[in-house]
């Protein structure tokens, strides 16, 4: 409706200054994609949050989508896990190799263990590890991170935040 309100009030009166309908109709339809986009990126900015996790005495500061669909949680230590991309854990850990990945080695030389998960491509398992210290938007959070095998695309984050650490924020 409000959509609907602020045509009619931009382009009442435009009418009378365009006189070829076409280009009014043109006109229209760029505004409102235009104004479409602009709300899905404010409302897709309010679930991004700056990340910061130490790890080895190094810091990595990454974008953080606090989603929804992520309420996993560890059911050995009851915490909640957020997911990062496997380029970030690569950095994390320049020593791990694909192999050990691929294998499911990782328990091998990073503390941690594997849990079961269910994703949007089906069951599977996840490795989950305490880093040293995570922070979201300069508050310090207790959870797991866990890794994902899966690329997240041309997305501008490199973490996908439990929901359940969103009451802490």
């Amino acid at each position: 409706m409000a959509t609907i309100l602020t045509f009619a009030f931009a382009f009442g009166s435009a009418m009378y200054a365009f006189s070829n309908k076409y280009l009014l109709v043109l006109v229209v339809l760029l505004f409102y994609i235009i104004l479409q986009r602009l709300l899905h990126w404010h409302r897709r900015q309010k679930f991004l949050h700056q990340t910061m996790i130490k790890q080895g005495g190094k810091s990595f500061r990454l974008n953080g989508l606090l989603d929804s669909g992520n309420a996993l949680m560890d059911p050995v230590s009851q915490q909640p896990v957020s997911i990062i991309s496997l380029p970030v854990f690569l950095k994390m850990f320049p020593e791990i190799s694909a192999e050990q990945i691929v294998f499911n080695q990782l328990d091998a030389c990073v503390t941690g263990h594997y849990i079961d998960c269910q994703t949007v491509n089906g069951k599977g398992q996840v490795f989950v590890f305490a880093p040293d210290k995570m922070q979201i938007d300069g508050t310090t959070v207790n959870g797991l991170l866990g890794v994902s095998t899966q690329n997240f695309g041309h997305q501008k984050y490199d973490a996908i935040l439990n929901i359940k650490l969103g009451g802490l924020l």
